[in-house]
């Protein structure tokens, strides 16, 4: 049985769509640590390796909780089939440079619902499950929102996040450095946030991945 974890965000902007690199096959739960952090025009996600399924705990590097989808990065965290299919069968909006939260609201999270219903997965019915469900980072031009399992949608007036099983000690550690991150120190700790989370989250060990994205528009 997999334990579904959401850790709690401070929030600017909250959004719901009502209707409308790739990864090698992994499965992962949301015992897992993934934090990410928007700073002036970089965005930096990392995640530690662990991978939890029942009482098995795998170490793994080469099945990263990290991908690239086009130009999109996604931080994976939750049941496996919803991101399999944003990995494998999803077309994102090549973006040109809207309004970033409108361009989630009318773009992206349509795109997204319309790759689950094409492969049979129903994001409206997991929500219901406690059991189930995802949470995601994804990132396009340097700009960071958080994913919930009910597919709306969150940006911190703080840019920082911590989700998983371990994300509520690594968002902690991130908040008390908002103010003295800066480019030459953001990887740094984001590496630390989630080294801190291993410490004390069993779900959660290294090594961790780290990967950035720039503003290009």
């Amino acid at each position: 049985m997999l334990l579904f974890i959401r850790s709690a965000h401070i929030l600017m902007t909250r959004c719901v769509v009502t209707d409308t690199t790739r990864r090698r096959k992994v499965y992962f739960s949301a015992m897992t640590t993934l934090v990410g952090i928007q700073i002036e025009n970089l965005v930096i996600l990392a995640a530690d390796s662990q991978i939890t399924e029942d009482n098995l705990r795998t170490i793994s590097s080469t099945t990263p909780k990290i991908i690239s989808v086009g130009k999109y990065l996604l931080g994976l965290v939750g049941d496996s089939r919803p991101g399999d299919i944003l990995a494998y069968n999803w077309n994102p909006p090549p973006y040109k440079g809207a309004d970033p939260v409108a361009w989630m609201g009318k773009k992206v999270m349509p795109s997204i619902l319309k790759a689950f219903k094409e492969n049979g997965y129903e994001p409206y019915e997991a929500a219901k499950d406690k059991e189930a469900g995802f949470d995601y980072l994804i990132s396009f031009d340097g700009n960071l929102f958080h994913i919930a399992t009910d597919l709306s949608f969150v940006q911190s007036d703080e840019g920082v996040y911590g989700i998983g099983s371990g994300g509520a000690y690594a968002l902690g550690y991130l908040y008390d450095r908002v103010g003295r991150l800066t480019l030459g120190n953001v990887e740094q700790h984001a590496r630390r946030a989630v080294e801190i989370a291993s410490i004390l989250d069993i779900n959660t060990c290294p090594p961790i991945q780290c990967v950035t994205q720039g503003r290009l528009l």
